[in-house]
């Protein structure tokens, strides 16, 4: 989803293709590595892996910094998200589906590994951002990210984890907001609720939604 939020803000006109899930099977061989997403450029080639894909698309769209110092920041953020959702991904693994939402909600309390690893987070975007930004005080990519892992985060995805668990962090919630308003993100939900009714989205895209209709109300 970050990818599709950075082409849209970005302004970059493409086709959004989503594979159903029986037709995976037989495109599965066809993709360089085997995974979505992949992106396909006008000439044909394929892009894949999704951090590159986003980086890449960042620095043709100007929402990836062109200083080494600011990049390695946005690159250090992602490189967190991604240990943050495997951090949720681990607490209470194997375990009946009781007992790992009790887990995870005990992680997600204060002092628990979800909780700390937020709290870095937030942290880190407070010696690092400004205005709302993730880093620096424009749109980047890292910021983007934060909006869509936010939304898995907070959206039904993982059992036990509340819809409020982002709530004492200022600075994510500052963030949540200033994606959630910015215009092109706004119209590309908008667009895609047109596309397929509000109920077919995905839980954390139904929370993306909600999101960027209540930021832009504000």
């Amino acid at each position: 989803e970050a990818l599709r939020l950075a082409l849209a803000i970005g302004g970059v006109e493409f086709e959004d293709k989503r594979v159903p899930f029986p037709a995976w099977r037989k495109i599965k061989p066809t993709t360089p590595w085997g995974t979505l997403p992949v992106l396909e450029l006008a000439d044909g080639s394929q892009l894949a892996q999704a951090r590159s894909i986003l980086r890449y698309i960042g620095r043709h769209t100007g929402l990836y910094p062109a200083d080494p110092l600011a990049a390695q920041r946005v690159d250090e953020l992602m490189d967190a998200l991604e240990d943050l959702a495997a951090t949720i991904t681990s607490v209470g693994q194997g375990l009946p589906k009781e007992e790992q939402e009790a887990a995870r909600l005990t992680a997600v309390s204060e002092g628990g590994a979800i909780y700390d690893a937020l709290a870095n987070i937030d942290a880190f975007i407070e010696a690092n951002g400004q205005g709302g930004y993730a880093i620096g005080s424009e749109m980047n990519i890292a910021s983007i990210l934060m909006f869509t892992t936010l939304g898995r985060l907070v959206g039904g995805v993982f059992y036990g984890v509340p819809p409020t668990v982002i709530d004492p962090f200022p600075n994510i919630m500052a963030v949540r907001k200033t994606v959630g308003s910015n215009s092109a993100v706004a119209e590309w939900y908008s667009a895609r609720i047109e596309q397929i009714s509000l109920t077919s989205l995905s839980l954390a895209e139904q929370v993306l939604v909600s999101w960027a209709e209540t930021t832009c109300d504000d």
